[in-house]
């Protein structure tokens, strides 16, 4: 499948905040604000109903500028007609509230999360020797003048 950079991006914030709902239990766990947890579980039971709210801020870490705020739309429009996600207006209004990816979109975002995660354990091992190294070096500071 030819997903663009953004695509990417979004299909896997998108199972992020999947995730993240669906590990809201119906009872708070020991020691949890009662009020932080009412929330939580409010948000899982609508993501239930109509899928993940559109945060575009929160999937990608800031706020966007208008122009990414363009780019992203355009993207989860072409995600759409790819078959990868819905996007749902809880209002009937006109205007995506709520974006629930599909069958193929979740496994094309698990595919994806497998990925970053294959080629993050192979940089870490690769970084293991020098981590290594550099835990055995000499704790001095910078000689001068040799």
């Amino acid at each position: 499948m030819n997903l663009t950079p953004n695509m990417r991006i979004l299909l896997v914030a998108i199972l992020e905040e999947m995730r993240r709902l669906e590990a809201v239990g119906d009872r708070p766990p020991p020691g949890t604000n009662w009020d932080l947890w009412r929330d939580l579980w409010r948000q899982r039971r609508e993501y239930e109903e109509f899928g993940v709210p559109h945060n575009l801020a929160r999937w990608l870490g800031h706020a966007p500028t208008p122009s990414e705020s363009a780019v992203f739309s355009r993207a989860l429009r072409n995600m759409e007609m790819m078959g990868l996600v819905v996007r749902v207006s809880r209002w009937d209004s006109a205007r995506a509230t709520h974006i629930q990816l599909t069958d193929m979109g979740r496994a094309e975002a698990e595919r994806l999360v497998a990925e970053q995660d294959a080629a993050m354990a192979a940089l870490l091992k690769d970084l293991g020797p020098l981590a290594q190294a550099l835990g055995q070096a000499p704790s001095e500071g910078p000689q001068e003048g040799r």
